[in-house]
């Protein structure tokens, strides 16, 4: 990808791009996405690991299979002095965040201490065989955890194959899909609805003033139509997941039209935040350093969704652990959002001294006061989206946490919608309005301001 003074030149360039790194990314991805889980552990050696989360409703199943258990012993140890236990616990609480730790004093076994406590069940694996199924019909509704414990002690290790299989009841049929994500393929093809609709007035709007339109104005529409696909991709990816347990390839459609409007709306973003093909047709240097790192940054992000949706929670095959690949998707996006908001913050500045230095002060105040709209609405969207609709989905009670996902995308529709509104093609916008003279001058002074 060639950051020359041509790039971007046309909304194809960048799509092609966006499309080649999706496809990239995707060839690694391990095993499709499920709610019935195949694990292997191969000489796992962690005292305490989470093995699978759900949320039930009353009558729920649960269903687990564990074959090839062996218990790996240091050849030093005597097989007399050999004590312990491997165990797997489910517990019920009320959040959807398993352990990362048992929160014990050293020396004491999880599965020892929650025995006979309330909302758990223990079941102890005898070293001496091999093959075990456990299943429990759920009596009272809530979040569920699995873990397996390693209680033979830090010299052994374990090794085993899993198959998990969760789903709540309804009347004759499996469901799935955890409590609070059972309405999730309606409310994504509903929400999905809305976009189209926006799409329409969208359209109407640059036929109207065809000859208004920018190249920008091409890329917001592409912007659009790819979250409407992902929107589709993602609503039958659950579907499929909540009748069979399995998404049946939707979640790597999904993955790539996600992949694909994420990196383009952020381009966007910054496209608009540093004026280009409306206050200047080119980029700077600068600019392409910035639109350089969100994308990569966006990818990497993309890759950590990526594996957090594709691997159990205790999977040995990671690099890093579930919970730090969680994190790290966390961090990721939170400085591709710092970063967007670069170009904006330097497109105030830069208009607020041209304001104070050019004979076109009312013209660049009214260009500032736009930005500075911008500027507020994307912040706006960041700390709803990144910060209320995380919290909101972690105090939630579970079977509600589709509400924050609601939330979540009635939010970017608000935002894409305020977006086209203040960077809409019209004969009058004080943005794109300009005459040719004007486009000159404005060339010259970010030309100069560089």
């Amino acid at each position: 990808f060639s950051f020359e003074t041509t790039m971007m030149t046309t909304p194809k360039q960048l799509v092609s791009w966006c499309v080649i790194a999706a496809l990239v990314c995707l060839s690694s991805v391990p095993r499709a996405e499920a709610r019935i889980v195949t694990t292997e552990y191969s000489f796992e050696d962690r005292a305490f690991l989470a093995a699978g989360s759900f949320g039930y409703e009353p009558f729920g199943q649960f269903f687990l299979d564990v074959t090839n258990y062996i218990v790996w012993v240091p050849n030093n140890v005597d097989s007399s002095e050999f004590k312990g236990h491997g165990a797997f616990v489910l517990e019920r609480t009320s959040s959807d965040t398993p352990r990362s730790e048992p929160g014990l004093d050293d020396g004491q076994c999880f599965s020892d201490a929650m025995k006979d406590q309330p909302g758990f069940d223990v079941w102890i694996l005898d070293p001496l065989k091999s093959t075990w199924s456990f299943n429990k019909t759920i009596e009272d509704a809530g979040y569920y955890h699995l873990y397996f414990v390693n209680c033979y002690g830090p010299t052994t290790s374990i090794t085993m194959n899993t198959r998990l299989e969760q789903y709540n009841m309804e009347g004759s049929f499996k469901n799935y899909l955890s409590a609070g994500e059972s309405s999730l393929p309606t409310w994504y093809f509903f929400i999905s609805g809305f976009f189209v609709a926006a799409l329409v007035v969208w359209v109407n709007i640059l036929r109207r003033e065809i000859e208004h339109v920018r190249r920008i104005h091409w890329l917001m529409t592409v912007v659009i139509v790819f979250k409407i696909l992902s929107l589709l991709m993602e609503s039958a990816d659950y579907h499929a997941i909540k009748t069979t347990g399995e998404p049946h390839g939707w979640n790597v459609a999904f993955y790539v039209f996600y992949f694909i409007k994420s990196m383009l709306m952020f381009a966007v973003i910054v496209l608009i935040g540093t004026g280009w093909s409306y206050m200047k047709p080119f980029l700077t240097d600068r600019d392409k350093q910035i639109i350089m790192v969100v994308l990569v940054v966006q990818m990497m992000t993309n890759i950590a969704m990526i594996i957090i949706d594709e691997y159990a929670p205790g999977s040995t095959e990671l690099m890093f652990h579930w919970r730090t690949w969680l994190d790290i998707l966390h961090l990721l996006d939170m400085v591709c959002c710092c970063f967007i908001l670069l170009p904006i913050v330097w497109s105030i500045r830069h208009l607020r001294e041209a304001a104070d230095a050019d004979g076109k002060a009312a013209r660049n105040v009214i260009r500032l006061k736009r930005f500075r709209k911008f500027y507020l609405v994307v912040v706006s969207y960041i700390y709803f989206t990144r910060i209320i609709v995380y919290l909101m989905t972690a105090t939630l009670p579970f079977e509600l946490t589709w509400l924050g996902v609601v939330f979540g995308e009635l939010a970017n529709l608000a935002f894409y919608i305020t977006t086209g509104y203040l960077f809409r093609p019209q004969t009058r916008n004080p943005y794109l309005a300009l005459d040719q003279d004007e486009d000159a001058a404005d060339q010259r002074d970010f030309s100069s301001d560089v």
